[in-house]
């Protein structure tokens, strides 16, 4: 079997995807004419070309955050952003995810309130496990960009959803423009999620702050996101890469968006290498296959192929996986479904 067919067929676990980021060209051609025969407003015309990012784009990671103003008008309505959930749920099953943790700020709309965002994503999630053979759960999101005050108000949302929906509902996270915000200020609202028994996750190491980067691994999240500059050569200190080392806190690794956005200048470059070395728990992921244009098995290939991975050793990424996820309860049954693809295809050695 070549590289790419393995990598579409191998059972995959996506633990780092945002669900505004996700929309592919197709979904938001759908959501542009659901606007049109409803009769509501699109404002993204002028836009709609730019908010895919692909390699050799001029733009850097402070300018990706402004694409997400595109998404975020065609998804203003529950319709529309039902519509959008359940398209991209479907997209990452084509593609060979059986797991998926899908993240999203919750925001009120013309047309919405933050409850109904939550409502709707959560409602198509419940539907799509009819359809589709993928287990779909949903990470509450933080900006750092926002005040406070909204943060804290989302844990709230985010507390009552988990105990609202607690077979959907499993974490909050904290991402947004890294330079913006201190990390400090949000830990009362993320300590009070997770107290309330949600996980977390935090986007970690995105730019050169070793501060930071020791405050969030001193905090303890469930995992992080990109890690990007921990590693000394890196932009990091030995002080966040021993850090890292020593606490074992898995990572949700990004190549194309690291190397599109900039956040690293190549694939060669890349710090999965030193994780990969340093034995650190690690899983694949797109962080906004749709703005970057790639998908899950698009992202294993080029981990492959970087680094020089062979299959067994791919399968092996993808079962290690299994272990990482926030919905604790069906890690055995993944575990069985990649274990199950391994056997078939002699991987087991």
């Amino acid at each position: 079997m070549d590289l790419k067919t393995f990598c579409r067929d191998l059972p995959k676990i996506e633990l780092h995807a945002h669900l505004n980021g996700s929309l592919s060209r197709s979904t938001m051609l759908h959501l542009k004419r659901f606007y049109a025969d409803s009769g509501l407003e699109d404002k993204t015309n002028a836009f709609f070309d730019e908010f895919q990012i692909g390699a050799g784009d001029c733009r850097n990671l402070s300018d990706c955050f402004q694409v997400f103003s595109i998404a975020h008008a065609l998804t203003s309505t529950p319709e529309a952003l039902a519509m959008a959930t359940t398209l991209t749920l479907q997209e990452f099953h084509s593609d060979g995810c059986c797991y998926i943790e899908l993240r999203s700020t919750p925001r009120n709309t013309q047309y919405m309130t933050k409850e109904q965002y939550v409502d709707t994503i959560v409602h198509c999630m419940q539907k799509s496990s009819i359809h589709l053979s993928m287990l779909s759960r949903l990470i509450i999101s933080i900006n750092r960009s926002y005040p406070v005050s909204e943060a804290e108000a989302i844990a709230d949302l985010a507390i009552e959803s988990y105990k609202k929906y607690p077979d959907v509902v499993v974490g909050m996270e904290l991402s947004g423009e890294p330079t913006v915000g201190k990390f400090q200020d949000f830990v009362p609202a993320l300590t009070r999620a997770r107290n309330a028994g949600l996980k977390i996750t935090l986007h970690c190491g995105e730019v050169c702050n070793p501060e930071e980067i020791l405050e969030m691994i001193k905090f303890k999240p469930g995992r992080i996101g990109h890690g990007t500059c921990i590693h000394p050569k890196l932009g990091g200190t030995d002080d966040t890469w021993s850090a890292l080392c020593t606490s074992k806190i898995p990572v949700e690794v990004c190549l194309t968006s690291n190397v599109n956005t900039k956040s690293t200048p190549d694939y060669e470059s890349h710090h999965f290498k030193y994780l990969y070395e340093a034995g650190i728990p690690m899983i694949i992921c797109t962080d906004d296959k749709g703005v970057f244009t790639t998908s899950l098995s698009q992202e294993y290939r080029i981990c492959a192929e970087t680094f020089s991975l062979n299959q067994v050793e791919v399968a092996r990424l993808a079962l290690e996986a299994c272990q990482y996820i926030f919905a604790e309860g069906v890690q055995k049954t993944l575990k069985k479904k990649v274990h199950y693809f391994i056997n078939k295809y002699c991987l087991s050695q």
